[in-house]
């Protein structure tokens, strides 16, 4: 075996809540649209833009004072370092759709992680839709569909790859948040999923810990806690798998799982279908193929996982990785075409398909050590940097073409370890800093290092290759939380049925929606409960302008009783902002402070006592605040002369560079003379 390197609810029911929406795939075969293809085009000129998710300008401006990141100042000598605008709000699926399709929400429909249908007031992610077959045939126990399940993208607008390839302009687009499922257009288009892939489950990651003390971890959401007994020093379990869609009563699947414990060393043997390990404490294992079967010897769907050990005596302790999409074959399309997965795993290898890789939670709950964690974040890291060289290697070899390449490890590790970082932070320690304060100062050495290799493959100073470095928004801390619907309630926007119970209701339960006028959901979104709009709603149209102003001069105003900081410092108005008037729409738009963020309850529609609380999970460090306090990266090595650039500038200028006119509907304008 390869070794490789007091709380509030908050995110642990969030999370659950998060595995629940989005459980339930449809693991039959899937439609999505096909476009007519274009022969290849040769311009002569590459253009590579490498998105760095994350990554802060204050950050960067001060390793680079001390001298850490040579690479970075190479590439800003050689052309120009600026500060950029993020989105409205800074949320990676909203930003990552400004740069994808040129303009913002106005164009993409993208507010928020979370949206809601108010005429069925449900939740749901916001990037993509997945369903199941519209019919079957019943046989036996089984449900056989007749036609295919519908994998939906809900980002609106054209993305700038879909012109590329009409120009025939060869485009490979690697890991672009927002962009699930992998999307045929034409054949000079290549790209693989991003952030809002599932997992496997139909989830957005969940994992499976296996522990002979259940009782210690029996408060675990989002993840899958499974007792372990021994007789004899032999364990048989389980590892769980998705719903089999062809049963009527839709059970669960499920592969089994061997352990052999040593008796008096710390080794265990491992099987798990084809694959029996020998493990020791603290290991992982590399990528194991599973398959689950929904009818056997018909139908099966395949996924990948990773195994760590993290205790042997005296009790074991397991953890398996949420299952991922198998890229080499794919039951949901990660990858365009389907077989570019099946490329990339035999030539670099197996490589996570779910949204992002980084298991956060399982480090929330202490499931994964931080050491753990951090060893994985390694492997995460060093499988994206051979899947970059591999992708630069075969831009190299070709006469021209661009490239998109996605980075994730900053961003979520700059949330996990802002708290050893920032002294302020309620979860600082001494020991947390003297163990973990270099973490998030090595990951921007990593992309530096990155930078090097890329280099040594070409030639920056030559004026047909174009390099474009950027991230989606910069970091902050995450002191207090805020929960939005409880300080809606304790200025009477809302009504319960029976105030006992306003910590015990999930999802907006025992709110009397006959006398509430506004609600929060998401992370910075609120809504008026408007007749004719909401399924229970009761404001009036020509109530509503006075009541959205005088809910903006309040938040305004809204002051953290520990600290006197006003917990928001900006408002808008979103018919006013994105100029649209769809139900989709938020009707306020909040911009927390420096320090602020709505809490995991606010997230979901559940409530807390207080208004105002410490930040108390490891995910210490945030983005999803007032835009002004988290500008984005933005470095190319040509000489950015735009005043005040902003992510849709940065599209507009791909498609420049190749002599493509900017749609009317594209924002943006290039960020240097072309």
């Amino acid at each position: 075996m390869k070794k490789n390197k007091a709380k509030e609810i908050t995110r642990k029911k969030f999370l659950d809540k998060s595995v629940k929406a989005g459980a339930a795939l449809a693991l039959s075969p899937l439609i999505y649209s096909c476009a007519g293809s274009m022969s290849g085009k040769d311009t002569g000129k590459k253009v590579i833009v490498i998105g760095i998710d994350g990554m802060d300008p204050r950050i960067l401006r001060k390793l680079l004072k001390e001298g850490v990141l040579p690479n970075f100042r190479r590439l800003i000598d050689t052309g120009g370092f600026k500060e950029m605008r993020t989105s409205i709000p800074p949320q990676s699926p909203v930003a990552w759709s400004d740069f994808a399709v040129g303009a913002s929400a106005s164009v993409h429909g993208i507010f928020d992680f979370i949206h809601r249908d108010p005429a069925a007031m449900t939740p749901f992610f916001s990037t993509s839709q997945v369903k199941g077959s519209a019919g079957t045939v019943e046989i036996g126990d089984w449900e056989i569909p007749i036609s295919g399940g519908t994998v939906k993208q809900l980002r609106q607008g054209k993305p700038f790859w879909e012109y590329l390839g009409e120009a025939g302009i060869p485009t490979t687009v690697f890991k672009l948040p927002g962009e699930f499922p992998a999307k045929e257009t034409n054949k000079n288009v290549t790209s693989v999923s991003g952030m809002g892939t599932p997992d496997l489950l139909g989830s957005y990651g969940t994992f499976s810990f296996y522990t002979s003390r259940p009782d210690i971890y029996k408060n675990i959401t989002g993840g899958k806690v499974i007792p372990v007994n021994f007789e004899n020093n032999k364990s048989e379990l389980y590892l769980p798998g998705p719903v089999n869609s062809l049963k009527k009563n839709k059970p669960g699947t499920k592969i089994p799982v061997t352990i052999w414990r040593d008796s008096e060393n710390s080794v265990v043997k491992i099987k798990v279908q084809q694959y029996e390990m020998l493990m020791k404490e603290n290991e992982w294992s590399d990528w194991l193929q599973v398959e689950f079967d929904l009818m056997k010897h018909v139908s099966s769907v395949k996924g990948i996982c990773k195994l760590y050990i993290r205790q042997i005596h005296p009790h074991f302790e397991m953890y398996i990785s949420p299952v991922n999409i198998d890229p080499s074959e794919q039951s949901l399309p990660v990858t365009q075409p389907e077989e570019y997965g099946a490329e990339l795993a035999e030539n670099v290898g197996l490589f996570d398909t779910k949204g992002l890789p980084a298991d956060t939670k399982s480090l929330s709950y202490e499931v994964l050590p931080e050491n753990a964690y951090l060893d994985n974040s390694k492997q995460i890291l060093k499988e994206s940097r051979a899947l970059f060289r591999y992708e630069c290697d075969k831009l190299k070899a070709k006469s021209s073409g661009m490239l998109f390449y996605y980075f994730s490890n900053l961003d979520q590790d700059s949330h996990m370890f802002w708290r050893a970082i920032d002294k302020k932070h309620p979860l600082y320690t001494r020991e947390i800093g003297s163990n973990y304060s270099d973490v998030i100062k090595k990951l921007y050495i990593e992309m530096d290092d990155v930078l090097g290799e890329f280099f040594s493959r070409f030639n920056i100073e030559d004026p047909n290759l174009r390099l474009i470095v950027l991230s989606d928004h910069g970091f902050a801390p995450f002191y207090r939380c805020v929960n939005l619907n409880t300080w809606l309630y304790r200025n009477k926007y809302i009504s319960f049925f029976n105030n006992e119970f306003i910590e015990k209701g999930t999802y907006f339960k025992n709110l009397n929606w006959a006398k509430s006028k506004a609600y929060g959901l998401g992370i910075n979104a609120l809504y008026l409960n408007k007749e004719g709009r909401e399924k229970y709603g009761i404001v009036k149209q020509k109530d509503e302008d006075k009541l959205l102003k005088k809910l903006k001069t309040e938040l305004l105003a809204l002051k953290d009783p520990l600290t006197g900081i006003n917990a928001v410092s900006n408002i808008w108005f979103g018919k006013e902002l994105y100029n649209r008037a769809d139900d989709i729409v938020p009707d306020i738009v909040i911009g927390w402070n420096r320090g602020y963020r709505a809490s995991w309850e606010t997230v979901l529609g559940s409530f807390t006592r207080k208004i105002f609380s410490n930040n108390l999970d490891k995910w210490s460090g945030d983005h999803c605040i007032d835009p002004a306090h988290v500008p984005a990266v933005l470095i190319s090595n040509k000489k950015i002369t735009k005043k005040d650039p902003a992510l849709p500038d940065v599209t507009a200028t791909i498609l420049a560079e190749y002599g493509i006119p900017v749609p009317e509907n594209m924002t943006g304008k290039p960020i240097y003379e072309i």
